[in-house]
Protein backbone atom coordinates (compact mmCIF):
# COMPACT_ATOMS: atom_id res chain seq x y z
CA UNK A 1 0.00 0.00 0.00
CA UNK A 2 0.84 3.12 -0.44
CA UNK A 3 2.62 5.05 2.39
CA UNK A 4 1.86 8.40 3.83
CA UNK A 5 3.96 10.93 3.46
CA UNK A 6 6.62 11.28 6.59
CA UNK A 7 8.09 14.60 8.17
CA UNK A 8 11.93 13.91 6.97
CA UNK A 9 12.56 11.78 4.00
CA UNK A 10 14.44 8.76 4.58
CA UNK A 11 18.39 9.50 3.25
CA UNK A 12 19.98 7.50 0.51
CA UNK A 13 20.57 3.89 1.40
CA UNK A 14 17.59 3.75 4.16
CA UNK A 15 15.19 0.43 3.81
CA UNK A 16 12.60 2.39 4.82
CA UNK A 17 10.24 3.21 1.39
CA UNK A 18 8.97 6.66 0.17
CA UNK A 19 5.59 7.94 -0.64
CA UNK A 20 5.04 9.51 -3.68
CA UNK A 21 5.28 12.52 -2.17
CA UNK A 22 8.44 12.06 -0.57
CA UNK A 23 10.21 10.74 -3.37
CA UNK A 24 11.11 14.15 -5.13
CA UNK A 25 11.99 15.71 -2.04
CA UNK A 26 14.90 13.23 -1.75
CA UNK A 27 15.97 13.26 -5.12
CA UNK A 28 15.83 17.54 -5.16
CA UNK A 29 18.17 16.95 -1.59
CA UNK A 30 20.12 14.46 -3.28
CA UNK A 31 21.42 16.04 -6.47
CA UNK A 32 20.62 20.12 -5.22
CA UNK A 33 18.56 20.19 -8.13
CA UNK A 34 15.28 21.81 -7.72
CA UNK A 35 12.62 21.18 -9.83
CA UNK A 36 11.27 24.79 -11.30
CA UNK A 37 10.38 26.43 -14.28
CA UNK A 38 13.90 25.72 -16.23
CA UNK A 39 13.79 21.84 -15.68
CA UNK A 40 10.31 21.28 -16.49
CA UNK A 41 10.59 23.08 -19.43
CA UNK A 42 13.91 20.97 -20.51
CA UNK A 43 11.52 18.02 -19.91
CA UNK A 44 8.91 18.73 -21.72
CA UNK A 45 11.09 19.81 -24.52
CA UNK A 46 12.68 16.43 -24.34
CA UNK A 47 9.17 14.97 -24.30
CA UNK A 48 8.47 16.27 -27.34
CA UNK A 49 11.93 15.70 -29.10
CA UNK A 50 10.97 11.76 -28.06
CA UNK A 51 8.22 11.82 -29.71
CA UNK A 52 8.99 13.89 -33.21
CA UNK A 53 11.70 10.98 -33.24
CA UNK A 54 8.75 8.24 -33.16
CA UNK A 55 5.50 9.58 -34.14
CA UNK A 56 7.16 11.11 -37.21
CA UNK A 57 7.41 7.48 -38.71
CA UNK A 58 4.74 6.17 -37.16
CA UNK A 59 2.07 8.33 -38.43
CA UNK A 60 3.68 9.37 -42.05
CA UNK A 61 7.03 8.07 -43.53
CA UNK A 62 6.72 4.63 -42.44
CA UNK A 63 4.17 4.50 -44.80
CA UNK A 64 5.73 6.07 -47.03
CA UNK A 65 8.61 3.56 -47.07
CA UNK A 66 6.06 0.37 -47.08
CA UNK A 67 4.49 1.82 -49.86
CA UNK A 68 7.56 2.08 -52.05
CA UNK A 69 8.15 -1.62 -51.12
CA UNK A 70 5.02 -2.63 -51.71
CA UNK A 71 3.04 -0.35 -53.70
CA UNK A 72 0.19 -3.10 -55.07
CA UNK A 73 -0.43 -4.71 -51.25
CA UNK A 74 0.83 -1.56 -48.98
CA UNK A 75 -2.29 -1.62 -47.15
CA UNK A 76 -1.51 -5.29 -45.47
CA UNK A 77 2.18 -4.95 -45.26
CA UNK A 78 1.51 -1.47 -43.10
CA UNK A 79 -0.96 -3.28 -40.97
CA UNK A 80 1.83 -6.02 -40.66
CA UNK A 81 4.67 -3.83 -39.43
CA UNK A 82 2.77 -1.91 -37.41
CA UNK A 83 0.76 -4.51 -35.78
CA UNK A 84 4.42 -6.12 -34.76
CA UNK A 85 5.97 -3.62 -33.69
CA UNK A 86 3.13 -2.88 -31.43
CA UNK A 87 3.70 -5.56 -29.76
CA UNK A 88 7.78 -5.18 -29.46
CA UNK A 89 6.82 -1.60 -27.60
CA UNK A 90 3.79 -3.48 -25.03
CA UNK A 91 6.90 -5.35 -23.93
CA UNK A 92 9.68 -2.97 -24.02
CA UNK A 93 8.63 0.14 -21.91
CA UNK A 94 7.88 -2.54 -19.00
CA UNK A 95 11.04 -4.53 -19.66
CA UNK A 96 13.54 -1.21 -19.93
CA UNK A 97 11.42 0.48 -17.68
CA UNK A 98 12.53 -2.33 -14.83
CA UNK A 99 16.07 -2.34 -16.00
CA UNK A 100 16.71 1.23 -15.53
CA UNK A 101 15.03 0.45 -12.19
CA UNK A 102 17.58 -2.15 -11.08
CA UNK A 103 20.38 0.40 -12.86
CA UNK A 104 23.29 1.24 -10.63
CA UNK A 105 25.37 3.21 -13.48
CA UNK A 106 27.61 5.93 -12.39
CA UNK A 107 26.18 7.50 -15.07
CA UNK A 108 22.92 7.60 -13.29
CA UNK A 109 19.52 5.20 -13.21
CA UNK A 110 17.99 7.15 -16.01
CA UNK A 111 20.73 8.97 -18.38
CA UNK A 112 22.33 5.88 -19.99
CA UNK A 113 19.04 4.60 -21.00
CA UNK A 114 16.82 7.85 -22.43
CA UNK A 115 20.05 8.80 -24.92
CA UNK A 116 21.30 4.98 -25.62
CA UNK A 117 17.23 4.04 -26.42
CA UNK A 118 17.20 6.86 -28.55
CA UNK A 119 21.11 6.74 -30.45
CA UNK A 120 19.38 2.23 -30.89
CA UNK A 121 15.94 3.59 -32.17
CA UNK A 122 18.04 5.99 -34.87
CA UNK A 123 20.38 2.96 -35.99
CA UNK A 124 17.04 1.04 -36.58
CA UNK A 125 15.22 3.64 -38.73
CA UNK A 126 18.65 3.49 -40.86
CA UNK A 127 17.49 0.02 -41.72
CA UNK A 128 14.01 0.96 -42.48
CA UNK A 129 15.10 3.42 -44.82
CA UNK A 130 17.93 0.95 -46.28
CA UNK A 131 15.12 -2.17 -46.45
CA UNK A 132 14.97 -3.65 -49.52
CA UNK A 133 11.49 -5.57 -48.55
CA UNK A 134 9.23 -5.54 -45.83
CA UNK A 135 10.77 -8.26 -43.93
CA UNK A 136 13.76 -5.97 -42.94
CA UNK A 137 11.20 -3.31 -42.84
CA UNK A 138 9.48 -5.39 -40.01
CA UNK A 139 12.12 -5.66 -38.33
CA UNK A 140 13.73 -2.28 -38.59
CA UNK A 141 10.62 -1.30 -36.41
CA UNK A 142 10.47 -3.37 -33.93
CA UNK A 143 13.98 -2.86 -33.01
CA UNK A 144 13.24 1.00 -33.22
CA UNK A 145 10.06 0.43 -31.08
CA UNK A 146 12.64 -1.10 -28.55
CA UNK A 147 15.00 1.62 -28.51
CA UNK A 148 12.66 4.50 -28.18
CA UNK A 149 10.35 2.75 -25.91
CA UNK A 150 13.82 2.23 -23.51
CA UNK A 151 13.94 5.76 -23.97
CA UNK A 152 10.40 6.45 -23.07
CA UNK A 153 10.04 4.19 -20.01
CA UNK A 154 13.32 6.14 -18.48
CA UNK A 155 12.02 9.66 -19.14
CA UNK A 156 8.43 8.75 -17.77
CA UNK A 157 9.82 7.42 -14.25
CA UNK A 158 10.68 10.95 -13.78
CA UNK A 159 7.54 12.72 -13.27
CA UNK A 160 7.24 10.72 -10.20
CA UNK A 161 10.40 10.76 -9.03
CA UNK A 162 11.37 14.36 -9.64
CA UNK A 163 8.30 16.94 -10.06
CA UNK A 164 6.76 17.77 -6.60
CA UNK A 165 2.97 17.01 -6.13
CA UNK A 166 2.05 20.74 -6.33
CA UNK A 167 3.77 20.52 -10.01
CA UNK A 168 2.29 17.39 -11.43
CA UNK A 169 -0.81 18.56 -12.62
CA UNK A 170 0.74 21.52 -14.43
CA UNK A 171 3.71 19.11 -15.84
CA UNK A 172 1.34 16.05 -16.43
CA UNK A 173 -0.96 19.23 -18.75
CA UNK A 174 2.12 20.14 -20.48
CA UNK A 175 2.82 16.09 -21.05
CA UNK A 176 -0.50 15.55 -22.67
CA UNK A 177 0.06 17.98 -25.45
CA UNK A 178 3.46 16.77 -26.46
CA UNK A 179 1.92 14.25 -28.87
CA UNK A 180 0.04 17.17 -30.69
CA UNK A 181 2.79 19.63 -30.96
CA UNK A 182 5.78 16.20 -31.95
CA UNK A 183 2.85 15.21 -35.26
CA UNK A 184 2.98 18.84 -36.09
CA UNK A 185 6.22 19.28 -36.19
CA UNK A 186 6.68 16.19 -37.28
CA UNK A 187 5.16 16.74 -40.35
CA UNK A 188 6.67 20.19 -41.31
CA UNK A 189 10.27 18.07 -41.11
CA UNK A 190 9.00 16.01 -43.97
CA UNK A 191 7.82 18.47 -46.03
CA UNK A 192 11.67 19.84 -45.54
CA UNK A 193 13.40 16.12 -45.80
CA UNK A 194 11.10 15.58 -48.70
CA UNK A 195 9.40 11.58 -49.26
CA UNK A 196 12.28 9.27 -50.18
CA UNK A 197 15.59 8.33 -48.17
CA UNK A 198 17.16 8.44 -45.24
CA UNK A 199 16.54 12.14 -44.59
CA UNK A 200 12.78 11.67 -43.57
CA UNK A 201 13.60 9.31 -41.05
CA UNK A 202 16.83 10.80 -39.66
CA UNK A 203 15.96 14.59 -39.23
CA UNK A 204 13.39 13.93 -36.82
CA UNK A 205 15.36 11.28 -34.84
CA UNK A 206 18.41 13.87 -34.66
CA UNK A 207 16.38 16.98 -33.37
CA UNK A 208 14.64 14.68 -30.94
CA UNK A 209 18.18 13.36 -29.70
CA UNK A 210 19.30 17.12 -29.97
CA UNK A 211 16.50 17.90 -27.62
CA UNK A 212 16.48 14.78 -25.25
CA UNK A 213 20.67 14.91 -24.77
CA UNK A 214 20.13 18.73 -23.72
CA UNK A 215 17.94 17.46 -21.10
CA UNK A 216 19.87 14.60 -20.12
CA UNK A 217 23.25 16.89 -19.66
CA UNK A 218 21.20 19.50 -17.50
CA UNK A 219 19.35 16.33 -15.41
CA UNK A 220 21.82 15.84 -11.74
CA UNK A 221 21.29 12.27 -10.76
CA UNK A 222 23.07 10.66 -7.75
CA UNK A 223 23.55 7.08 -8.71
CA UNK A 224 22.28 4.21 -6.61
CA UNK A 225 24.21 1.66 -5.11
CA UNK A 226 23.81 -1.93 -5.06
CA UNK A 227 23.01 -1.87 -1.13
CA UNK A 228 19.59 0.71 -2.14
CA UNK A 229 18.28 -1.61 -4.50
CA UNK A 230 16.41 -4.86 -4.29
CA UNK A 231 18.15 -8.45 -5.61
CA UNK A 232 18.18 -8.40 -9.01
CA UNK A 233 17.44 -11.71 -11.11
CA UNK A 234 15.79 -12.75 -13.87
CA UNK A 235 12.40 -13.28 -12.88
CA UNK A 236 12.23 -9.17 -12.60
CA UNK A 237 11.89 -9.13 -16.49
CA UNK A 238 8.89 -11.49 -15.72
CA UNK A 239 7.60 -9.10 -13.04
CA UNK A 240 8.26 -6.01 -15.15
CA UNK A 241 5.18 -6.49 -16.64
CA UNK A 242 2.51 -7.16 -13.48
CA UNK A 243 1.76 -4.69 -10.16
CA UNK A 244 -0.52 -6.55 -8.16
CA UNK A 245 -4.47 -4.82 -8.11
CA UNK A 246 -5.14 -6.66 -5.02
CA UNK A 247 -1.98 -5.14 -2.89
CA UNK A 248 -2.32 -1.87 -4.77
CA UNK A 249 -5.83 -1.25 -5.83
CA UNK A 250 -5.74 2.40 -6.10
CA UNK A 251 -3.02 1.90 -9.18
CA UNK A 252 -5.04 -0.97 -10.16
CA UNK A 253 -8.42 1.31 -10.79
CA UNK A 254 -6.06 3.83 -12.50
CA UNK A 255 -5.20 1.39 -15.04
CA UNK A 256 -8.32 0.36 -15.58
CA UNK A 257 -9.63 3.63 -16.36
CA UNK A 258 -7.28 4.80 -18.39
CA UNK A 259 -7.21 1.48 -20.73
CA UNK A 260 -11.41 1.86 -20.89
CA UNK A 261 -10.66 5.24 -22.12
CA UNK A 262 -8.14 4.57 -24.45
CA UNK A 263 -10.46 1.59 -25.85
CA UNK A 264 -13.30 4.25 -26.44
CA UNK A 265 -10.32 6.56 -27.82
CA UNK A 266 -9.51 3.95 -30.38
CA UNK A 267 -13.14 3.34 -31.48
CA UNK A 268 -13.29 6.77 -32.67
CA UNK A 269 -9.86 6.83 -34.42
CA UNK A 270 -9.75 4.04 -36.19
CA UNK A 271 -13.64 4.36 -37.52
CA UNK A 272 -13.55 8.24 -38.45
CA UNK A 273 -13.11 7.91 -42.01
CA UNK A 274 -15.35 5.29 -42.86
CA UNK A 275 -18.01 6.96 -41.00
CA UNK A 276 -17.69 9.73 -43.01
CA UNK A 277 -17.90 7.89 -46.15
CA UNK A 278 -20.51 5.07 -45.12
CA UNK A 279 -22.85 7.60 -42.95
CA UNK A 280 -22.47 10.88 -44.28
CA UNK A 281 -21.45 9.78 -48.13
CA UNK A 282 -18.78 11.17 -48.79
CA UNK A 283 -16.24 10.39 -51.06
CA UNK A 284 -12.76 9.05 -49.57
CA UNK A 285 -10.64 12.00 -51.33
CA UNK A 286 -13.20 14.61 -49.35
CA UNK A 287 -13.32 12.39 -46.21
CA UNK A 288 -9.67 13.35 -46.30
CA UNK A 289 -9.87 16.93 -46.53
CA UNK A 290 -12.75 16.78 -43.75
CA UNK A 291 -10.21 14.27 -41.04
CA UNK A 292 -7.25 16.96 -41.82
CA UNK A 293 -9.44 20.15 -40.38
CA UNK A 294 -11.31 17.78 -38.16
CA UNK A 295 -8.41 16.79 -36.18
CA UNK A 296 -7.17 20.33 -36.09
CA UNK A 297 -10.30 20.49 -33.78
CA UNK A 298 -9.23 17.72 -31.50
CA UNK A 299 -5.73 19.24 -31.38
CA UNK A 300 -7.28 22.44 -30.05
CA UNK A 301 -9.50 20.99 -27.38
CA UNK A 302 -6.85 18.07 -26.50
CA UNK A 303 -4.07 21.32 -26.32
CA UNK A 304 -6.63 23.43 -24.73
CA UNK A 305 -7.98 21.06 -21.90
CA UNK A 306 -5.01 19.25 -20.95
CA UNK A 307 -2.92 22.77 -20.09
CA UNK A 308 -5.56 24.63 -18.65
CA UNK A 309 -6.97 21.40 -15.93
CA UNK A 310 -3.52 20.55 -15.49
CA UNK A 311 -2.52 23.91 -14.10
CA UNK A 312 -6.10 24.19 -12.66
CA UNK A 313 -5.57 20.60 -10.73
CA UNK A 314 -2.59 21.98 -8.72
CA UNK A 315 -4.17 24.52 -7.42
CA UNK A 316 -7.18 23.01 -6.37
CA UNK A 317 -5.31 19.77 -5.22
CA UNK A 318 -7.38 17.13 -6.85
CA UNK A 319 -6.76 14.93 -9.61
CA UNK A 320 -9.92 12.34 -9.70
CA UNK A 321 -12.66 14.87 -10.40
CA UNK A 322 -10.85 16.21 -13.37
CA UNK A 323 -10.22 12.85 -14.47
CA UNK A 324 -13.86 11.47 -13.86
CA UNK A 325 -14.91 14.57 -15.73
CA UNK A 326 -12.72 14.55 -19.02
CA UNK A 327 -14.33 11.22 -19.20
CA UNK A 328 -17.64 11.42 -19.01
CA UNK A 329 -17.30 14.62 -21.17
CA UNK A 330 -15.12 12.56 -23.95
CA UNK A 331 -18.31 9.96 -23.44
CA UNK A 332 -20.85 13.06 -24.59
CA UNK A 333 -19.13 13.67 -27.83
CA UNK A 334 -18.99 10.05 -29.05
CA UNK A 335 -23.13 10.40 -27.98
CA UNK A 336 -23.17 13.22 -30.17
CA UNK A 337 -21.34 11.65 -33.25
CA UNK A 338 -23.52 8.30 -32.85
CA UNK A 339 -26.76 9.96 -33.15
CA UNK A 340 -25.47 12.51 -36.16
CA UNK A 341 -26.11 12.29 -39.32
CA UNK A 342 -24.43 16.15 -40.46
CA UNK A 343 -20.84 17.35 -40.82
CA UNK A 344 -21.49 19.99 -38.27
CA UNK A 345 -22.76 16.93 -35.43
CA UNK A 346 -19.70 15.23 -36.56
CA UNK A 347 -17.60 18.57 -35.76
CA UNK A 348 -19.27 19.21 -32.77
CA UNK A 349 -18.74 15.95 -31.45
CA UNK A 350 -14.50 15.99 -32.56
CA UNK A 351 -14.55 19.66 -30.16
CA UNK A 352 -16.52 17.65 -27.11
CA UNK A 353 -14.29 14.95 -27.41
CA UNK A 354 -11.07 16.75 -27.96
CA UNK A 355 -11.90 18.79 -24.61
CA UNK A 356 -12.34 15.83 -22.98
CA UNK A 357 -9.40 13.63 -24.50
CA UNK A 358 -7.40 16.62 -23.55
CA UNK A 359 -8.08 16.73 -19.97
CA UNK A 360 -7.93 13.15 -19.21
CA UNK A 361 -4.51 13.53 -20.93
CA UNK A 362 -3.85 16.76 -18.83
CA UNK A 363 -4.17 15.49 -15.39
CA UNK A 364 -4.24 11.34 -15.80
CA UNK A 365 -0.46 11.22 -15.41
CA UNK A 366 -0.64 13.37 -12.47
CA UNK A 367 -2.83 11.05 -10.77
CA UNK A 368 -1.20 8.17 -11.03
CA UNK A 369 2.22 9.71 -10.24
CA UNK A 370 0.39 9.98 -6.48
CA UNK A 371 -0.66 6.43 -6.37
CA UNK A 372 2.39 4.87 -8.08
CA UNK A 373 3.79 1.87 -5.82
CA UNK A 374 7.28 1.79 -4.55
CA UNK A 375 8.04 4.99 -6.54
CA UNK A 376 11.40 5.24 -4.68
CA UNK A 377 12.65 1.99 -6.06
CA UNK A 378 10.52 0.82 -9.24
CA UNK A 379 9.27 3.97 -10.68
CA UNK A 380 9.91 3.32 -14.29
CA UNK A 381 8.49 -0.18 -14.13
CA UNK A 382 5.16 1.33 -12.69
CA UNK A 383 4.69 4.58 -15.60
CA UNK A 384 6.07 1.39 -18.08
CA UNK A 385 3.13 -1.12 -16.61
CA UNK A 386 0.93 1.79 -16.33
CA UNK A 387 1.77 3.05 -20.12
CA UNK A 388 0.35 -0.77 -21.29
CA UNK A 389 -3.08 0.94 -20.46
CA UNK A 390 -1.93 2.66 -23.91
CA UNK A 391 -1.28 0.76 -25.77
CA UNK A 392 -3.89 -2.78 -25.18
CA UNK A 393 -6.55 -0.46 -26.24
CA UNK A 394 -4.33 -0.24 -29.76
CA UNK A 395 -5.47 -4.30 -30.46
CA UNK A 396 -8.39 -4.47 -28.07
CA UNK A 397 -10.78 -1.33 -30.18
CA UNK A 398 -9.98 -3.06 -33.85
CA UNK A 399 -11.08 -6.23 -32.62
CA UNK A 400 -14.29 -4.78 -30.59
CA UNK A 401 -15.47 -2.53 -33.51
CA UNK A 402 -16.44 -4.82 -36.56
CA UNK A 403 -18.80 -7.01 -33.87
CA UNK A 404 -20.71 -3.49 -32.59
CA UNK A 405 -20.45 -2.36 -36.39
CA UNK A 406 -22.53 -5.48 -37.50
CA UNK A 407 -25.37 -5.23 -34.59
CA UNK A 408 -28.37 -4.75 -36.55
CA UNK A 409 -26.99 -5.78 -40.02
CA UNK A 410 -23.82 -3.96 -40.41
CA UNK A 411 -22.28 -0.52 -40.86
CA UNK A 412 -23.75 0.66 -37.02
CA UNK A 413 -22.11 3.49 -36.41
CA UNK A 414 -24.47 4.22 -33.91
CA UNK A 415 -24.19 1.19 -31.86
CA UNK A 416 -20.65 1.72 -32.41
CA UNK A 417 -19.89 5.04 -30.76
CA UNK A 418 -22.68 4.40 -28.23
CA UNK A 419 -20.19 1.60 -27.32
CA UNK A 420 -17.68 3.92 -27.15
CA UNK A 421 -19.40 6.44 -25.08
CA UNK A 422 -20.10 3.54 -22.48
CA UNK A 423 -16.47 2.55 -22.49
CA UNK A 424 -15.69 6.25 -21.31
CA UNK A 425 -18.17 6.63 -18.70
CA UNK A 426 -17.00 3.33 -17.10
CA UNK A 427 -13.53 4.72 -17.15
CA UNK A 428 -15.31 7.53 -15.22
CA UNK A 429 -17.01 5.86 -12.80
CA UNK A 430 -14.19 3.33 -12.02
CA UNK A 431 -12.14 5.86 -10.36
CA UNK A 432 -14.67 6.46 -7.69
CA UNK A 433 -13.23 3.17 -6.14
CA UNK A 434 -10.06 4.62 -5.56
CA UNK A 435 -9.39 4.89 -1.97
CA UNK A 436 -6.35 7.44 -1.21
CA UNK A 437 -6.16 9.59 -4.33
CA UNK A 438 -8.30 12.61 -4.08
Amino acid sequence: MVTTPSSQPPEAGSSEPLSPEDQPARNARLTGQRVGTGFITLYILAMIGLWVAVLTPSSITLALRVAAIDPDGKAGSLALVTGTGALFALVATPVFGRLSDLSTSRWGQRRPYMLGGLLFGTASLVVIGLAPDILVVTIGWCLTQIGFNATLAAMMSLLPERVPEGRRGTTSGLMGVTNQVAQAAGSYLVLLTGTIGLAMFLVPAAVGFVLVLTFAVFLREVPKTREELPDRSWKDLFYSFWINPVRYPDFGWAFLSRFLMHTAIALLTTYKTYFLIDRLGYTGAEAAGILAWSMLILAIGVMSGSVLCGWWSDRVGRRRIFVSGAALTFGVGMVVIALSHSLTGFAVGVAIAGVGQGIYAGVDYALVAGVLPNSDTEAAKGMGVFNMANSLPQTVGPMLAPALLMIGGGENYTTLYLGAAVFAACGAVVLRFMRLAR
